[in-house]
């Protein structure tokens, strides 16, 4: 089953943008406009976060989020055969943000999110950082598709770690020469064991993995944004959010992370992935009052 689907796959992927993105308009109208896929729960998410916006700017900010969702689509096939030299001309950075790493012999990590498109992100970055990418995943229950996932994401060489087995390769990881790669708006599986920060109107879960990776080697912590220029074109914005993180206090990286996510999703919203479920989980105290 893997073998004939990125058979078909890949063969969509030598397709030209052109040809790509009119099979996203066509996605767009399939899923907004004639399926309506999770159209109840964008709206839900959106009129929580922006209660400040009419119901005129929610419209508008749904339509792009979905055509930004089917460009992100056809964007992920064209992984499969993009040249190094194409991507990186499609997705700029100031990438010697991380020779931090090389000056001070020091490994580091990236906190990212869901905005478009992390994916060309993940693949890129491993390219162009000094130490060896590694990222967290979360399988997918399809075997077929997740093993095209992880030959997707891990053709530039990105070493992937199932989000599982984090504290047993951790030691590992550390030994080596890495920069750890954290989409770090995933919604945790176990509610017992996250961090609830305030985030776009309501408490929200957050990992509390990345923060204890960050302050139990101390390092380099590195925060991103990716913001869509235009039409297959993105920006990546790196900055340096804690050069020592033994210093700070527990939750400090974790709040700071959240802050830094709510400030680059209302400057683009609809660069962010509304239709997932970020907000299954409830806050305790939420709870009791049902």
């Amino acid at each position: 089953m893997y073998y004939i689907l990125y058979g078909f796959i890949y063969v969509i992927s030598l397709l030209p943008f052109k040809v790509l993105y009119a099979i996203a308009d066509m996605l767009y109208i399939l899923l907004y406009r004639v399926l309506g896929y999770r159209k109840e729960v964008v709206h839900n998410n959106l009129i929580i976060s922006f209660p400040e916006k009419t119901a005129e700017d929610i419209q508008e900010i749904t339509k792009k989020y979905y055509r930004n969702l089917c460009d992100s689509i056809v964007e992920t096939i064209k992984l499969l055969s993009i040249t190094k030299e194409e991507l990186d001309c499609r997705i700029k950075c100031n990438w010697e943000m991380f020779d931090l790493m090389t000056q001070q012999n020091r490994n580091g990590q990236g906190y990212m999110s869901h905005q478009f498109n992390w994916e060309w992100g993940t693949v890129i970055c491993n390219w162009k950082a000094p130490r060896r990418f590694t990222g967290l995943y979360m399988p997918l229950t399809n075997k077929a598709f997740d093993k095209l996932y992880l030959k997707i994401r891990g053709r530039s060489g990105t070493r992937l770690i199932k989000v599982q087995d984090m504290q047993k390769e951790m030691a590992s990881v550390q030994q080596d020469q890495s920069l750890w790669g954290f989409i770090a708006d995933q919604n945790p599986s176990d509610p017992k064991r996250v961090s609830w920060n305030d985030f776009l109107n309501r408490k929200t879960a957050f990992f509390k993995g990345p923060e204890f990776v960050a302050r139990r080697y101390n390092n380099l912590v590195f925060f991103g944004e990716i913001i869509k220029i235009k039409r297959g074109y993105y920006e990546i914005k790196l900055k340096l959010a804690f050069e020592n993180p033994r210093d700070t206090n527990e939750g400090d990286i974790t709040e700071a992370y959240v802050r830094h996510l709510e400030d680059s999703i209302k400057r683009q919203p609809e660069n962010w992935v509304w239709s997932h479920r970020r907000w299954k989980h409830i806050y305790p105290t939420q709870q009791k009052l049902k």
